[in-house]
């Protein structure tokens, strides 16, 4: 069963603070002087929060009162009056891009409430009254270092979410996998998380990922690498179920039998049968590196039965057959579902 597939494409800058990067402008993300787009909180539960630069320096129009130390706040305008500096109140947020055609829930933090119900969104203090959290403990230059992405799943941001108070997912994780990409900058959170900043090969500025969500090192071919891996001598042949999610067979003959067949998964894990006298007799499960995650025997087997999964975004396929004594790939069960 076919089924439809919905496309939003788009094309999308890296928007930073206002600039947009282009593709060989922005080599380097550097951050909005301080106190702007910093994380703060306030000192004392009660302060008051003004309508305007002008009030809060003479004790005028109050817009609210404060009455949370927990809630975070950004800074996105300072006023400086009399040597002394204001700034506007912004809500912290972490905005995600809509996959597909399902719009998620906002992942903005609500509105924090003032007096009688008032937005203190907007609103000025004076920068004594706010309390500083610092999220970035490093953020450094990289001498330009390859790496490549085993899965779709993390899109990139402008800057790591709730490391500054506006952070945005501005490419789709799904446009840039299974590819050699540059880590160019490294950044380390007060929690100790690690992210890397990255452009293409071209030097088109990206944005950031976990560096838990790569591996280091050029995009392998990992059919290839599987199949004559202990320096296996054959015939190869390899098969693309799913351009896009990466799900592949590879098979390797020799003297008219098979000696290996190589599944690659949309995780990029490889499971590797290799064959003796025709028949399968042993399995195992590789990560995207190459590190053994399991290896067992296998009853024998001439005909061997596959399942493997293939999601983009909302859809998915999925991929149900058998590869023969001979390697040819039977899939009578093909089908496809939209979420």
């Amino acid at each position: 069963m076919r089924w439809a597939k919905f496309i939003l494409a788009g094309s999308l800058g890296l928007a930073l603070w206002g600039s947009v990067t282009t593709a060989h402008a922005a080599k380097r993300v550097t951050l909005p002087a301080y106190p702007q787009q910093r994380i703060f909180t306030f000192k004392v539960k009660g302060t008051s929060v003004y309508r305007s630069a002008h009030s809060a320096a003479v004790h005028g129009t109050i817009l609210g009162i404060v009455h949370s130390q927990k809630k975070k706040w950004t800074v996105d305008k300072v006023v400086k009056i009399h040597g002394k500096r204001y700034v506007r109140l912004d809500d912290v947020t972490a905005g995600e891009l809509q996959h597909g055609s399902v719009v998620r829930p906002s992942s903005v933090s609500p509105v924090a409430q003032g007096e009688m119900g008032k937005t203190l969104d907007g609103g000025y203090v004076a920068l004594s009254k706010l309390k500083f959290r610092r999220q970035i403990s490093q953020l450094k230059s990289l001498k330009k270092t390859a790496y490549w992405r085993p899965t779709l799943t993390h899109d990139f941001w402008d800057m790591p979410e709730l490391t500054l108070g506006t952070t945005t997912a501005i490419h789709y994780g799904t446009s840039h996998g299974y590819q050699t990409l540059y880590a160019i900058q490294s950044l380390t959170t007060k929690a100790k998380k690690h992210y890397l900043y990255f452009e293409t090969a071209k030097g088109k500025a990206l944005g950031w990922l976990p560096a838990s969500a790569v591996v280091k090192g050029t995009y392998p071919n990992l059919v290839k690498r599987e199949l004559t891996r202990g320096g296996l001598q054959a015939k190869n042949t390899v098969t693309t179920l799913d351009a896009k999610a990466h799900i592949k067979i590879g098979i390797a003959t020799a003297n008219d039998q098979i000696q290996r067949v190589v599944m690659v998964k949309q995780n990029s894990q490889t499971v590797i049968y290799d064959y003796q006298e025709g028949r399968a007799v042993h399995q195992t499960t590789r990560s995207a590196a190459g590190k053994v995650l399991s290896s067992k025997a296998i009853t024998p087997v001439k005909t061997l039965k596959f399942s493997l999964n293939a999601t983009f975004d909302l859809q998915g396929t999925t991929y149900e057959g058998t590869i023969s004594p001979t390697g040819k790939i039977d899939i009578p069960v093909y089908t496809g579902w939209i979420a």
